[in-house]
């Protein structure tokens, strides 16, 4: 009977993500009016008519947006008084029901015929297992290395949640002009530039994950791009700890 030695590629790779942290993947658009001349002072409001801006939810929330973006130079002023901002920056994040991501697995399989061995001899003189005082001939056997005979695949499903987060600056002031001259159901506030990112993995917890999410994207802020920016980040990275105040 042949003895069958399995060996998990997934064994390594643990490893590897435990030594290194957890590697979050994210996407990022994000758009910038280029014709707009004004200051980047700005308050921050919320885009979620579920999240009260007096709540410590928004308030953290806030807080670490605050943080991201101080980076490119924008200084947020007391939302008390809007007539000192030139931007309003609305925050929007959401996370989806659980879903499943499913996942194959490639196993080598390796292989050490019983009975297949490697003879040779050994030359030894006389010891407490060969009293022999003037050497012997010992022949030894010795098992053929096992060798990789094939492949099995193993499939196996993850539950995941899709993290969504989205910044949006307008012309504050503009948006106040029009909200007293149409009315708010007719004002149309003019998007001066926004950032969107998501995230699909393991955690449900958004305040696990947003900072994360600020970090990816604030290189985008006031910037256009082309497409979606496919971005890899670690959870040791310094700048998600900067966010989160640590």
């Amino acid at each position: 009977m042949r003895l069958l030695i399995k060996i998990f590629c997934t064994a390594s790779l643990t490893m590897v993500l435990v030594g290194c942290g957890t590697l979050y993947k994210l996407d990022v658009t994000a758009y910038s009016n280029p014709n707009h001349d004004l200051d980047k002072t700005y308050v921050i409001l919320s885009g979620d008519p579920e999240l009260n801006v007096g709540s410590p939810e928004f308030q953290q929330y806030a807080t670490q947006v605050e943080r991201a973006i101080a980076a490119k130079g924008y200084r947020r002023v007391s939302g008390e008084d809007l007539s000192s901002a030139a931007l309003g920056v609305y925050v929007t994040a959401a996370v989806s029901d659980a879903g499943k991501r499913y996942h194959t697995v490639s196993t080598g399989v390796y292989e050490s015929p019983r009975g297949e061995e490697i003879s040779g001899v050994v030359v030894a003189k006389g010891t407490t297992s060969n009293p022999n005082p003037s050497g012997g001939i010992n022949q030894v056997r010795t098992p053929v290395p096992e060798q990789l005979t094939g492949y099995e695949e193993k499939s196996f499903a993850t539950v995941v949640y899709t993290k969504h987060l989205n910044l949006v600056a307008i012309d504050l002031q503009q948006y106040i002009s029009d909200i007293e001259a149409v009315g708010r159901n007719d004002a149309v506030p003019k998007e001066i530039w926004s950032v969107d990112i998501e995230t699909t993995g393991k955690p449900s917890d958004l305040d696990e994950v947003l900072p994360v999410m600020l970090a990816a994207g604030q290189d985008y802020v006031a910037d256009s791009t082309d497409d979606v920016v496919h971005v890899k980040m670690s959870a040791a990275d310094r700048r998600i700890d900067a966010i989160r105040g640590n």
